[in-house]
Order: structure tokens, then sequence, then C-alpha cells
């Protein structure tokens, strides 16, 4: 039954998958304002709106605030807010005026910006209804697989068959091999990052401070974003004024300017550990990275679904 085991274990690990997503997805906002109701983990602070968006028209708009305040080090960084204005007739929004906001630390990795200053909302209807999602997901695979598998171990020999001749176990070990290849090629160039590196992006945009760094030595990757060359620079820096410390980082350089010109690079670093730093760009401008990843979990999306589909027409129409 080595076919049979391959392909249920291949649809096991699908299904495993997708569970965790729509699990995370669903409550981790609600795990962290609860998590920030008990910790009492918002800190305020006064923001400039450097400048105002409009995303969407309407009697509420939605703007995007591109914002600028001291993180916890008292370094100035910019970061960028949605919102949607129930009142535009007050003119709330507006270029060089300050904002109160808040930052919940509990969001730790995700962005902790939020607008208001109250605690979190907690809506009991949206657990729900996250809930039911769980649940129905979860029957909808057991019903399923239950059939498939009274189907699968009454007839072993004949399934083991019709799996070793269908190219369902192919698809899918394409599928996982391929989407680990992009996933790990991604990260290599920087644009997909782990849990760990975004727990410590989060420790160099919020607690870090920020310097002038002079550049030693660049290298081309070889890699390009969006026609652009990717270059890996090497660089030094003076750490809490006294300490010098060597750190490495890659930027995206535009097509008509060469790393040469790049002299000195603006970086965060780590008071309490300054061998971690990175260029502060790479720490503020984000949207490309979601957006690739939100690309990325998209594709694998479809490929999972062509998969599961042709697992389910190799048992069904067996």
């Amino acid at each position: 039954m080595t076919y049979t085991i391959l392909t249920l274990i291949l649809v096991g690990f699908i299904l495993l998958f997708w569970l965790y997503n729509l699990m995370y997805n669903c409550f981790s906002r609600s795990f962290c304002i609860l998590k920030n109701r008990n910790s009492g983990s918002i800190t305020t602070k006064d923001a400039s709106i450097i400048s105002v968006t409009t995303i969407k028209k309407g009697k509420k708009p939605l703007v995007e605030l591109l914002v600028l305040f001291e993180n916890f080090s008292g370094h100035h960084i910019h970061r960028k807010i949605r919102v949607w204005d129930s009142k535009p007739q007050l003119n709330r929004f507006q270029p060089d005026k300050t904002i109160p906001i808040g930052l919940n630390i509990a969001r730790k990795p995700k962005d902790p910006v939020f607008l208001s200053q109250k605690m979190c909302r907690f809506s009991f209807m949206f657990v729900i209804i996250c809930s039911l999602k769980t649940v129905l997901y979860v029957t909808g695979c057991y019903i399923i697989m239950g059939e498939i598998f009274g189907r699968v171990f009454s007839e072993p020999d004949r399934y083991e068959h019709v799996f070793k001749s269908s190219n369902t176990w192919q698809i899918g070990l394409i599928f996982i091999g391929i989407s680990i290849f992009l996933y790990l090629l991604l990260q290599k160039i920087g644009v997909l990052v782990t849990g760990k590196t975004m727990g410590q992006n989060w420790n160099l945009l919020y607690y870090g401070i920020g310097t002038t760094a002079r550049v030693s030595e660049y290298r081309d990757t070889g890699t390009f974003i969006k026609n652009s060359p990717v270059v890996e620079f090497n660089y030094t820096f003076e750490a809490n004024g006294k300490q010098r410390v060597e750190g490495d980082d890659k930027k995206v350089i535009e097509k008509d300017h060469s790393p040469q010109e790049t002299e000195q690079l603006e970086i965060m670093y780590l008071p309490n550990d300054p061998s971690v730093s990175r260029i502060t760009e790479n720490l503020e401008s984000l949207e490309f990275n979601r957006f690739l990843t939100i690309l990325f979990m998209v594709v694998v999306f479809i490929f999972s679904a062509v998969f599961i589909f042709s697992f389910y027409q190799t048992v069904f129409n067996a």
C-alpha cells in the first residue's frame, strides 16, 4: 500500500496546513486583544501626519495616513495607517497635523499601530463566525475523508493499483516540492520572512536606534524585483556612540542607479545587541512583502485545490 499511504499523507498534510491557516487568521487578532486586556499593553504616542491618500471616496472615505512618531527608543519612524473617516467635514486628517495613536504591543510581530487609544474591541460575533468556519471545515473534511477511507480500506489492493496508475501522488509531490522551493528562494532574497525574522524586524523598528552606516562592500545577488536589481551591502557603524559594528543587508537598487553611488545607508540596530541591524528602508516599507506573501498563498491555494480535486476524482471515479 505504498502509493495509497503516500497519497493519503499528502492529502492530510495539505488539509492540516489550511486548517492551521484558517485558525490562525481567524483567532490571532482575538487572542491579541485578550492578551492586551490582561496585560494592559497599550502605549500612547503623538504622531505627525506626513501625507494623506484617499483610497476610497464616499460619505465615509477610506484614507491612508503616513504618520511620523517616536518609537520606544526615541527614534522617529514612519508607518502607514488606513482608517475610515466617519466625520470628513471636520478635516481631522490633514498634513502637518498631530493625532494621537496607540501601540498595541500584544500584536507583535504584526503592526501594532492603531488610531484609537482606547482598548481594542473584542467582537464575540467575529469569534462565533470564525468558530463556525472552523467547525464546517473540520466536519466537511471528516465526512469526506471518512467516506474515502471506507472505500480505500475496503478494497486496498484495487485502490493501490488506482493510485499507482494515477498522477495524483505525482501532482502532490511536485506541488509540495515547488512550494517549499519557492518559499526558501523568496526567503533567501529577502521578500518572504519567517516568524523569527518578523519578530526581529519588529524589535528593530519599535525598539531600535537609527544611525548612519558606511558601506564597506557590496555584491550583486543576481536577483531582480520589478526589474530592479537586489544588492547585498556590507556596512560598518558606531553603536551606542563608541562600539564599531559590522552588518549586512539587501536592498533593491533602481535600475538607473549604480550601487557604487551608495556610500552611506540609514540603518537601525538593537541597543542591547548591536550585531542585529537592518537598513531602515527595509523595515519601514513592507507593502511589497505583504503583497508577495498574499500572492504566494493564493498560488498555493490554487495548487492545493487542483491536487485535492484530482484526489477526490481519482477515488470517486475509480
